[in-house]
């Protein structure tokens, strides 16, 4: 039985997930696509050229790539990106996790002492949840989600049954926390570190929350080499500055509970089989709540039939509890509070607390078929008879599941705008298929409860209900993320219209996207593997002004304006004062909006079959240039590595001294400075000719002050800050981890008692 198990959970990822693959796990066009393949095939090429991972120059005029966390350089898993094609190290790395996901729920509830087929339909439940299967856009949130239920395994085996001296299970509680944090996902991190707290206090032990709280300091510890740059980097970033609207932006809406039953009523984010594009709150990808109709049912039955009493049901369900209120943001009374804590406006979307909702659904689910098992006790014969209920009329019961949602739409219909109003009865066609594929998915879910409700059911046939969840979840496996029409990857990150990127990778100078909203929505969402928006550019080797990811530099900031996602809200005022492109190196403008007019100064080149516009920008001067505009001289730019650079410096004596008597006869300070065309942030030291020189800042760019009438060669390199700090801290703790995990192993194995001896006529 457990080779067949490990089998499942190796291959189930490759059978609910099976269109995904063939898209090596793209699909969404959105953070997959935008931030995650690019920043993952820049790992690739940073290992390939020899190069440390350390400053990427690819987009928002450079940018620190360790200490971004997402890019995740310290997890372990994140590496083999470095070894394999991005193509295939991709979603071989998402199918991993699904199986780690399968497994560690499993093991937790095999730890609680449930059979296996309970164990493995909770695995199933929780591996491809809502929350798993509509996040697979976010690589490094999913990753880390999938460790939540080993954090939790390895937590309460250390809070309730270990001891202070118990070395080995706080070495193992600590490991899969830090493994969490390393994954990439810091909020994921922090919903599972609060989860799990609440999971605990619920059993009332003041030594179990010490013990957390030991745990969660050795785990962040071991992720200090990230967690330092990383901090250090976000002090020169706008992320701290985000008020309480920010904070629950994406909250989880009420109305979303009508995908727990249907899931894909309120529309689907890539249309195909399910043809109605996402008209629901919010985004789908945040708002997904659907588990599996049969996890849904079974866990109802749990609250049904009494959880109070046993001490591992009520922690779960005031876990669940308190997961869904977070989960509800500005919509429910935590959010407002937790505001408040040191840090936690650093975070945002409370939708993702989904994420303990699912993992809670999944556990009581799984305990739910474990008590209809054969063993007799007055709780599960509650259970069996409210299950026998439920499921005596199948279809009348499945009928009234589906018309609950389906009436509540037709009722709210008239409350919505006229523009939803018309999506919503859209929606309720009989013929459609997000109303059909849940009714027969009902029907069956009921059968499978009725028969195994039944006290003469065989144990063995149980695995039915594991089975059924996994083709209910399958059908929103096969459909979500997966764009219709669309049968290979290449098709997802490469542009059909090429012709015109040859002229911009040529040139090495900057490409700026400036593009207008469509359908509401940014139009970096839209095409945007066609107009080089966000990250994209970085598979095509051309470097872009803006920058797609949650950190934005203030002084990058208050250059240019630009939303995290690119978007320029002051585009009309840039493209009309245009004389900033010269120093930042922008030597291509491309308008995806017919109504705003050419940069100042610009010539047409082409307009692409879709009616966007490439404009040249001659003053561009290049990656380094003197300040300014008339300072006669040459300077010349060299890339050392991806975070090392040289420039040479030429002045011409003769024009320089005649500069400097024309700006002394106007009053003016004669200008010596070199710009470098590379973000100003902590961590760039410059030296000049050999020598230690200052670093000073034009606007977000790097200046450098060199003899005003003398040839002078600048070099300058980047070193995050904080990760020396940060590593050593990380060694620490490492070294201290394995030495109380080993001192518990040998204390383990000297207190165990030796086996019996042998007696002589035994032997």
């Amino acid at each position: 039985m457990r080779v067949a198990i490990g089998v499942a959970v190796v291959l189930l990822p490759g059978l609910v997930l099976a269109p995904a693959w063939r898209l090596g796990g793209l699909g969404a066009g959105e953070d997959d696509i935008l931030y995650y393949y690019p920043m993952r095939w820049l790992l690739h090429a940073f290992v390939a050229q020899g190069e440390l991972p350390l400053w990427q120059p690819w987009t928002g005029l450079g940018r620190p790539y360790l200490a971004d966390p997402q890019t995740a350089l310290f997890y372990p898993p994140t590496w083999i990106f470095a070894v394999l094609p991005t193509e295939f190290a991709y979603p071989a790395s998402l199918w991993a996790h699904y199986s780690l996901a399968i497994l560690g729920a499993y093991r937790l509830l095999r730890a609680g002492g449930l059979r296996r087929d309970a164990a493995m339909l909770g695995g199933i439940a929780f591996a491809f949840c809502g929350f798993m299967l509509a996040h697979r856009a976010h690589l490094a949130m999913h990753h880390a989600a999938a460790w939540t239920p080993w954090v939790f395994w390895r937590l309460a085996r250390y809070a309730n049954a270990g001891t202070w001296r118990d070395g080995r299970r706080l070495a193992l509680a600590a490991l899969p926390a830090a493994m969490q944090c390393l994954a990439g996902h810091v909020q994921i991190a922090a919903l599972t570190a609060m989860g799990s707290l609440v999971f605990l206090a619920a059993g009332r032990s003041p030594a179990a929350i010490a013990r957390w709280l030991l745990a969660w300091m050795l785990a962040g510890g071991l992720y200090a080499v990230q967690l330092v740059p990383t901090l250090l980097y976000t002090m020169e970033c706008t992320r701290g500055e985000r008020t309480f609207v920010d904070f629950v932006e994406n909250s989880w809406n009420p109305a979303a509970a009508l995908t727990l039953v249907m899931p894909m009523l309120l529309g689907q984010r890539t249309p195909n089989f399910f043809d109605q594009p996402w008209w629901g709150p919010s985004h789908q990808v945040e708002q997904f709540a659907y588990v599996g109709l049969l996890p849904l049912v079974l866990a109802a039955l749990v609250l049904r039939c009494g959880w109070r009493a046993d001490p591992q049901l009520r922690a779960w369900v005031l876990l669940g509890l308190f997961a869904l209120l977070l989960a509800l943001g500005q919509f429910g009374p935590i959010c407002p509070l937790l505001y408040w804590v040191p840090g936690a406006s650093l975070f945002r979307v409370p939708a993702r607390a989904l994420l303990l909702v699912h993992l809670a659904v999944a556990v009581l689910a799984a305990r739910a078929l474990h008590d209809l098992g054969p063993e007799l006790s007055p709780a599960a014969a509650r259970l069996r008879l409210a299950a026998q209920r439920w499921s005596h009329r199948p279809l009348r019961t499945a009928a009234i599941l589906v018309a609950v949602p389906l009436g509540l739409v037709l009722l709210s219909s008239p409350l919505l705008p006229a523009s939803l109003r018309a999506e919503a009865l859209f929606a309720l066609r009989p013929w459609s298929s997000a109303v059909w594929v849940p009714l027969i998915v009902a029907v069956g879910a009921l059968v499978v409860l009725q028969v195994v409700s039944r006290p003469w059911f065989d144990d063995w046939r149980r695995w039915t209900v594991a089975a059924a969840t996994v083709a209910d979840l399958a059908i929103i496996g096969w459909t979500i993320d997966v764009p219709a029409g669309v049968r290979s990857a290449d098709a997802l990150r490469a542009p059909v219209d090429a012709a015109w990127l040859d002229d911009v990778r040529q040139s090495g100078q900057r490409l700026w996207v400036v593009t207008r909203r469509e359908r509401g929505l940014p139009g970096e969402y839209t095409d945007p593997v066609e107009k080089l928006v966000a990250n994209t550019n970085v598979l095509q080797r051309i470097p872009s002004l803006t920058d797609y990811g949650p950190l934005q530099p203030r002084p990058f900031d208050r250059a240019f304006g630009f939303k995290p996602w690119g978007e320029a809200e002051q585009a009309a005022t840039l493209l009309d004062r245009s004389k900033w492109m010269r120093l930042a190196n922008v030597g291509w403008v491309l308008l995806c909006d017919p109504g705003l007019p050419a940069p100042t100064g610009a010539d047409l080149v082409r307009t692409t079959p879709r009616g966007w516009r490439l404009y040249r920008c001659p003053d561009a001067a290049g990656l380094a240039a003197f300040e300014s505009a008339d300072h006669p001289g040459a300077v010349r730019f060299e890339w050392v590595s991806s975070r090392a650079v040289r420039v040479e410096v030429d002045p011409w004596p003769r024009g320089v001294a005649e500069l400097e008597r024309r700006r002394g006869q106007r009053g003016d300070e004669p200008s010596s400075r070199v710009i470098v065309s590379l973000l100003s942030l902590p961590g760039w030291r410059a030296r000049v000719n050999g020598e230690p020189a200052p670093i000073e800042t034009v606007g977000p760019l790097i200046a450098v002050r060199v003899p005003s009438s003398e040839p002078a060669v600048i070099e300058a390199d980047y070193w995050p800050p904080g990760l020396a700090t940060g590593s050593a801290v990380s060694a620490a703790v490492g070294f201290g981890v394995i030495a109380i995990g080993l001192a518990g192993w040998l204390r383990r194995r000297t207190d165990e008692p030796p086996p019996p001896s042998r007696s002589a006529s035994e032997a």
